[in-house]
């Protein structure tokens, strides 16, 4: 089981992703995106979305003071500059809505090394 921290994500697809993740028996919180990045620690991945404005300021904190914390960014409408400057940022992955589950196991397969085989 992983502490997943989802901020800056439409209610809409953090509902899709929590359910995603509830049947998986990850811990999930949500956190607002001004959150400070301190309280972060606790968290094994962070799942963040709310355009470029909202998670690359956070990305850039997190990377400054955990830098191997998993941050995924999720977005609705994909984009291939986004994309490309969320991976420049630091981020470990990108990813859009909707999603399926087996995308989701994936996601936090490759991403929270400790969790790699434990999911089915």
């Amino acid at each position: 089981m992983a502490r997943v921290f989802l901020t800056g994500i439409e209610d809409s697809v953090a509902k899709t992703l929590q359910h995603a993740l509830a049947i998986e028996r990850h811990q999930i919180e949500t956190r607002p995106c001004d959150t400070p990045v301190d309280d972060f620690l606790n968290a094994d991945i962070v799942f963040a979305g709310g355009g470029a404005k909202q998670y690359l300021p956070l990305l850039q904190r997190v990377r400054q003071s955990h830098p191997t914390l998993p941050f995924v960014v999720v977005t609705v409408f994909p984009n291939t500059t986004e994309w490309l400057d969320a991976l420049d940022a630091g981020a470990t992955d990108y990813c859009s809505a909707p999603f399926q589950l087996r995308q989701i196991s994936w996601l936090m397969e490759s991403a929270v090394p400790r969790f790699r085989g434990l999911t089915a």
